[in-house]
């Protein structure tokens, strides 16, 4: 599948995850989190995985389920750094709202839009990742999750990961 094509299926995800998340209001939720952990690259320029990736957010979700998220971080290494923001669509398998289960793990899927930007320039690209939220009090979580920002390229595909650790509140 071609990276413009992933793209526009992302973009549609988004979108829908948004009219979901607007369609009602009183049901909204937000949930943010900081987020930080080890990271690399792979792609037609070489591969490492001496990085950091460092990010917060925050997702905007109906029912406790699906909804919409923005996310802006850094992610560095020896070499330099790249500054990340994304908007994605995002799925929680597990309601994650106080009460509505009696799991207190809620894993997710997200996916959408990805801009990086250094000062030698930027570039869009995409993301998808998963995790889950692993509640410890009704306001506070641990975060734990996997994800990638694939950079579509005309020299070839550069995929920037990340495993990634911290604490989600609402």
């Amino acid at each position: 599948m071609h990276a413009s094509a992933r793209l526009a299926i992302v973009s549609t995800m988004v979108g829908l995850a948004a009219v979901f998340a607007a369609a009602r209001p009183v049901d909204a939720q937000v949930i943010g989190y900081a987020i930080a952990g080890p990271a690399g690259f792979t792609g037609f320029f070489g591969d490492s995985a001496q990085a950091l990736h460092a990010a917060g957010g925050a997702e905007v979700l109906a029912g406790g389920r699906v909804g919409a998220a923005g996310e802006f971080g850094l992610l560095v290494n020896p070499d330099g750094g790249l500054w990340v923001t994304s908007i994605n669509g995002v799925y929680h398998f597990v309601p994650s709202r106080p009460g509505a289960v009696r799991s207190r793990v809620s894993p997710f899927v997200t996916a959408g839009y990805t801009r990086m930007h250094s000062g030698e320039g930027s570039f869009d690209g995409w993301n998808a990742g998963a995790g889950a939220d692993i509640w410890l009090r009704p306001r506070a979580a641990l975060r734990i999750e996997f994800r990638d920002h694939i950079r579509p390229d005309a020299r070839g595909e550069v995929q920037y990961w990340t495993f990634r650790a911290g604490i989600a509140f609402r």
